[in-house]
């Protein structure tokens, strides 16, 4: 018979996995809407367009598979949170790209995996470790690191977009730990949707009015971040099913590496030597993490 403890550990190793899939996926979100934007659709239409297939893809699987579109009482709060705080992500981080670069709004936005741990430590009660003091200090560096070859170029609107868009993950984060361990993943992915897309649609509409799509040039990024999108999301419900929010959250500071290396390929932008060495301390952060949890 395996003990607790074992299963605790293969479930935390499947989260850490699912993870850091769900980052890769993520990574070329912000790169594509940003391509997108320069082909003629603003990136709150390409959030909007995302969150329309993520419904919809959503909706068919529930009723192929026959299953309940009841949400339990006990998981609603939660759902509506995560419903809130995906909007807010959606519209201020894909939005802050308009003002800063990708690399540096998804530096900004990768705060959120620290403000987690704080969150842990403070009210939560976890012991605060030698290794996690490392922990801190390497994603310090390697944030400094990263967003200090943009600080001539910053603009202030962006940065806010970014910060709040930060704080709504760490929203995200302790909401759909609990949501992903009592529900369906799609029965997640249709309510969060089923609410947010309106807002988003809505307010892309009273921003831009109607956008015409006149080339498939315009249409394949936002097509391929939607696809990105929709896998990086199952993949990151799957991680809060499995295992903690410290614990998934930190694995995704692989996501503003991915999202470097994908604006360097997709967008053209060019990361300084600095920038590449503070991508490995972020990464580095995140390997002794995994040691301190025994991943």
């Amino acid at each position: 018979m395996i003990s607790n403890n074992k299963i605790n550990k293969i479930n935390n190793k499947k989260g850490a996995l699912f993870a850091l899939g769900s980052s890769v996926a993520y990574g070329f979100n912000n790169p594509l809407a940003a391509l997108g934007a320069h082909n003629g659709i603003p990136t709150i239409y390409s959030a909007a367009f995302r969150a329309m297939i993520m419904l919809i893809i959503s909706f068919f699987v529930l009723k192929s598979t026959k299953k309940n579109f009841n949400l339990p009482k006990n998981v609603r709060k939660d759902i509506a949170i995560m419903a809130v705080t995906t909007t807010l992500i959606s519209l201020c981080y894909v939005g802050s790209i308009n003002f800063i670069s990708v690399s540096l709004a998804a530096i900004i936005f990768f705060t959120f995996p620290i403000q987690i741990l704080i969150y842990s430590i403070v009210f939560k009660n976890e012991k605060l470790q030698y290794i996690e003091i490392f922990v801190f200090i390497f994603v310090f560096l390697g944030l400094t690191l990263v967003i200090t070859p943009d600080l001539n170029n910053i603009n202030l609107v962006g940065v806010l977009l970014a910060f709040i868009s930060s704080i709504s993950a760490t929203f995200l984060y302790f909401s759909g730990a609990v949501a992903a361990k009592k529900s369906n993943p799609f029965l997640i992915g249709f309510w969060m949707h089923l609410l947010a897309f309106p807002i988003i649609t809505l307010i892309s509409f009273v921003i831009y009015n109607f956008v015409e799509i006149t080339s498939l040039k315009m249409l394949y990024p936002m097509v391929l971040m939607a696809a990105c999108y929709v896998l990086a999301y199952y993949f990151q419900i799957l991680s809060f099913k499995y295992t903690t929010p410290i614990i998934s959250s930190l694995f995704f500071n692989a996501e503003p590496i991915m999202t470097g290396i994908a604006a360097a390929i997709i967008l053209k932008e060019k990361l300084m030597p600095a920038q590449y060495l503070g991508a490995i301390l972020v990464f580095s952060a995140l390997v002794l993490n995994s040691l301190r949890k025994k991943i």
